[in-house]
C-alpha cells in the first residue's frame, strides 16, 4: 500500500516546525487557547516561504459582551472578540507592528450552562483560528 500524498523525494510529507525560521511569542491567554494559538499561526507560517529569521511578539486580549437581551433583560447572545497585538521583528529591527482583531457570536442559553459552555469553546476555536491567519498575513506582507 502506498501513501496518497508524497513529497518528489518519495518520502511522507510532513511539516517540522522544529526548523522554522520562525520564533513566536504568544502572551494574555494560557492553556489550550494560547497552545492553539500558536499552533494554528506556526501552520499558517510554514506555507509562507521565510528566508530571515524573524520574531512575532503576539499579546491577546479577549472579551465576551453581552449582545442581545430577552424581554425580561437577560442575556441571549454574547460576542467573543480576541484582538492580537502584534510586533514582528528581525535581528532586533522593528518591520511591522499592529492589530488585528476576530469576532464571533454564540447562544447563551440560562437553563442549560452546558451547550452556552460549548457553544462559547466553538466559538474560541473559530476566532483563534481566524485571528492565527490575520497575523500570518501581517507576517507575510512585512517581508515583501
Amino acid at each position: 500500500m502506498t501513501p496518497m500524498l508524497k513529497s518528489p523525494d518519495d518520502t511522507a510529507a510532513q511539516v517540522d516546525y522544529t526548523k522554522s525560521k520562525v520564533k513566536v511569542n504568544v502572551v494574555g491567554i494560557e492553556g489550550y487557547l494560547n497552545h492553539k494559538f500558536h499552533q494554528e499561526l506556526m501552520h499558517h507560517l510554514s506555507l509562507t516561504r521565510i528566508e530571515k529569521p524573524l520574531t512575532v511578539d503576539v499579546t491577546i486580549t479577549q472579551t465576551y459582551p453581552y449582545i442581545s437581551f430577552g424581554a425580561d433583560a437577560v442575556a441571549t447572545r454574547s460576542q467573543n472578540i480576541l484582538v492580537a497585538s502584534y510586533e514582528i521583528s528581525h535581528g532586533g529591527k522593528k518591520l511591522k507592528k499592529g492589530k488585528v482583531d476576530s469576532v464571533s457570536s454564540y447562544n447563551v442559553d440560562q437553563n442549560d450552562e452546558f451547550s452556552t459552555l460549548t457553544s462559547r469553546m466553538g466559538s474560541d476555536d473559530k476566532v483563534l483560528t481566524a485571528l492565527a491567519e490575520e497575523v500570518a498575513r501581517e507576517v507575510y506582507l512585512a517581508i515583501q
